[in-house]
């Protein structure tokens, strides 16, 4: 699929960019696949003008890099649910930053720099930004990031700050196992909670003080 416009109606964003998902290229390295599963579910419900407004709405945030290689920045688990439902675009929204004239190298280090990725795989290991996978097909499960998007409002409140859930996750993972996660998921949403309130998340987004 080819790249297209469209001009909204009035009180939109206009120029709106059609963009086929195949050539959007992720900044992280795994996603929650439950999540991704709920979104492909209640999108599969929606009409095709339901649709086509949420897409409108969920426009994805992007950087230019090497190559003109287009680099999302946000929305990663609504590509894959889209994915899932056999929808093969997306809408274009703002461009965070153009810097197609960086060798890949520089081009990594301005993203880590500025929070436009990450590079930490489930364990909470960081990796080479290299290794991030090119297609959003590619990435992993991380059940820690699926936790903490469960709790968010409740533990923490909901910041627009790039991979806010990721981080509370990769908190929520030095405190219990995956077995613990996998065995009672309502007992560790309890306890995420407690958790969210400690002094040692108070440098984390979204943090709402001590219980």
């Amino acid at each position: 699929m080819s790249e297209t416009r469209e001009t909204s109606g009035q009180g939109e964003t206009p120029d709106l960019r059609k963009y086929p998902i195949d050539g959007l290229h992720p900044t992280q390295l795994t996603l929650g696949m439950a999540e991704v599963k709920r979104r492909a579910k209640a999108m599969a419900g929606l009409s095709r003008p339901e649709l086509k407004a949420l897409l409108k709405e969920k426009a994805v945030p992007h950087v230019i890099g090497p190559k003109k290689r287009v680099y999302l920045v946000d929305h990663h688990h609504l590509c894959r649910a889209l994915l899932r439902i056999d929808h093969d675009w997306v809408y274009l929204g703002p461009v965070k930053a153009d810097w197609s004239d960086l060798d890949l190298g520089t081009f990594w280090h301005r993203m880590e720099t500025d929070g436009f990725c990450w590079p930490i795989d489930v364990d909470g290991n960081r990796r080479p930004c290299v290794k991030i996978p090119d297609h959003i097909s590619e990435l992993t499960d991380n059940p820690w990031r699926t936790l903490a998007r469960g709790v968010r409002g409740k533990a923490y409140s909901n910041e627009d700050t790039p991979f806010q859930e990721f981080m509370w996750g990769n908190y929520y993972r030095s405190f219990m196992t995956t077995r613990f996660l996998e065995t009672d998921i309502e007992l560790a949403e309890a306890l995420t909670i407690k958790l969210s309130r400690l002094d040692e998340a108070q440098d984390l987004p979204g943090y709402l003080g001590p219980g």
